[in-house]
């Protein structure tokens, strides 16, 4: 299983071999807006790597609100749910062609190791989310003498 596999599944008409195999190198570009189908309208970039014994997760979600961005752990998955709404209305201008993103978008992500869930910590500046997730500290050999 791939550490950063998603656990959203495809539809049924996407996967004629019962795998998810080909998912993102096919159908995913041939069709991008399948999530449609489940609501979400775009999905945000992510990085996610490993530095100084930490995991780091980064998302673009520009235009969002810290309040709309929700972030989980939970056995062992992290997961990133958002949602991003458009209220502004122009009443004198006349659109030819309005591109703004909006929706909601939900990406999990499997960790690829123990976490210490407590020393999570996450930030949001100018578009980017960042999460810094600690690796747990494994247990050390501890030498007991023998009386």
């Amino acid at each position: 299983m791939n550490a950063l596999e998603r656990r959203i599944r495809r539809p049924s008409w996407m996967t004629p071999f019962g795998s998810e195999g080909f998912g993102d190198v096919f159908f995913d570009r041939l069709w991008p807006e399948w999530r449609r189908d489940l609501g979400e309208e775009w999905t945000p970039a992510v990085n996610f790597f490993e530095r100084d014994g930490k995991y780091h997760l980064t998302a673009d979600v520009p235009g969002m609100s810290k309040d709309d961005i929700t972030v989980t752990v939970e056995n062992g998955y992290i997961s990133v749910i958002g949602k991003k709404e458009e209220t502004k209305e122009e009443k004198e201008a006349n659109y030819y062609m309005k591109e703004t993103r909006y929706g909601s978008f939900s990406r999990s992500f499997r960790l690829p190791g123990e976490v210490d869930e407590e020393k999570i910590e996450a930030s949001y500046k100018e578009g980017v989310l960042t999460v810094v997730i600690p690796k747990k500290e494994e247990s050390k050999t501890k030498k007991i003498d023998v009386h």
